[in-house]
Order: structure tokens, then C-alpha cells, then sequence
């Protein structure tokens, strides 16, 4: 796990609640001196990862935030997000693929496969191809209800319990063997900032905030309080 995807995946985590590096303010941040409500976080707009993946030079997160879809871009190389909550719409493929674009001088597409096999293409407003990479370190989204991804599956914007038998690891990206940022004891509530699937591994990954750490726990660790 390299510092720069653990980088990427802190500034482009959607959901600003509680994190030191915020993109996208889910709500209004309480004064400073005023407590935060124990059922803001509940109140709050729910915001989910769709589509997270990593290619050579870039790292592009697609999210949902209530009816609407947002792509966020990390170029690795400046160490700078280029595109913020840029309005993003699903395009129709004639090919077995869902492609997310998003407008603006140039088009961005985001693509994945039903082989789980991800694209980044960067299109110039002349038509020529700015980029076009492949993807790796995939993360998809999980719906709602039943589903193959090993967890309890539960939506982002609540509090969560840890169970797990000694301390639950948050871990910089939502993978297994991804830097430990921090440890949650057993017993201990942390919030639910996201949520999103790893194919490699099977498991519901969420993204928490616990004493300042935020971090990917696994959701066979985690309960809905």
C-alpha cells in the first residue's frame, strides 16, 4: 500500500464530518463551542462510494449524495485533487460496462467492466485524448438489502459498535493489508462516514471516524448502534 493511493484516498473521501482534509461538506459544521448533536450525524444527507480505483498517474472516486453523482480526481504526481463534486452523470454503453461521465472543458469517464476491470479516460474539448489508463485497487459500490460482499450492510451517516474480539484496525485504504492508522476497542462507537466493496478481498468496507483517526474498518467488525 503506498502513501500516495493512503493520500488520495483521505482527500477524496467525500463526506467532510469530522475529517482533517474535508472535499464536500455534507451539512453545515456546528460552532466550535456548541456540541455536536448526537443525531446530526443521522440527519445528515447520506453520501456513498460508487466507484473507487486507482491508475497510474490518478486516482478517481465516483460518489452518490442523495439523487445526484459526484466524481472527485486525485493526480498523484502534484499531490492535488483536480476535480471537486463535479456533477456527474451515468452514460448508456453498448457494451457490458456501467461508464459514469463527468462535463465540464474536458470529459471525464469512469468505467468498469463485468469482469470488475476499471478505465480512466480524460477527453479534451477538441476531442483528443488527454489520458486514457487502466485501473487497479478497486472498490464498488454496495446496494442496499441483500448482497455478496461479506458484512453486516448497514448506510453511511449513523454510529456504529465495534465487535470485534480485540480491537477493530482502521486502515488507510478499504483493503486488506492497507496501512493501520489507528485501533477501535471492542465495544467502542465510532461514526460511519461511508461505505463501499472490495472485490478482491469480499468484504463491505466503511469508512469511520474514531478520536480524530478516520479510517476503513471491515463490516463483519461493525453494528449499527
Amino acid at each position: 500500500m503506498n502513501w500516495v493511493f493512503q493520500r488520495a484516498c483521505l482527500l477524496l473521501a467525500p463526506l467532510a464530518l469530522l475529517t482533517a482534509t474535508p472535499i464536500l461538506a455534507a451539512a453545515p459544521v456546528p460552532p466550535a463551542a456548541s456540541p455536536l448533536p448526537e443525531t446530526w450525524l443521522a440527519q445528515a444527507g447520506s453520501i456513498e462510494t460508487v466507484l473507487l480505483f486507482e491508475t497510474e498517474s490518478m486516482v478517481v472516486r465516483v460518489y452518490r449524495s442523495g439523487n445526484g453523482l459526484f466524481m472527485n480526481l486525485y493526480n498523484k504526481a502534484t499531490d492535488v485533487v483536480e476535480l471537486r463534486a463535479a456533477p456527474t452523470q451515468l452514460v448508456p454503453s453498448t457494451r457490458d460496462q456501467t461508464v459514469y461521465r463527468a462535463g465540464g472543458e474536458a470529459q471525464r469517464f469512469a468505467r468498469i467492466n463485468v469482469l470488475g476491470e476499471t478505465e480512466l479516460e480524460i477527453i479534451a474539448a477538441n476531442g483528443s485524448v488527454v489520458l486514457k489508463e487502466p485501473g487497479f485497487n478497486t472498490v464498488v459500490g454496495v446496494s442496499s438489502g441483500s448482497t455478496d460482499f461479506r458484512g453486516n450492510n448497514f448506510a453511511p451517516g449513523t454510529s456504529a459498535i465495534v465487535l470485534s474480539a480485540e480491537a477493530a484496525r482502521l486502515r488507510s485504504a478499504p483493503r486488506l493489508g492497507s496501512t493501520i492508522l489507528s485501533t477501535a476497542p471492542r465495544r467502542a462507537v465510532v461514526d460511519v462516514l461511508d461505505r463501499g466493496g472490495n472485490p478482491a478481498d469480499g468484504f463491505i468496507w466503511y469508512q469511520v471516524n474514531y478520536e480524530g483517526t478516520t479510517g476503513w474498518v471491515r463490516g463483519d467488525l461493525l453494528q449499527p448502534t
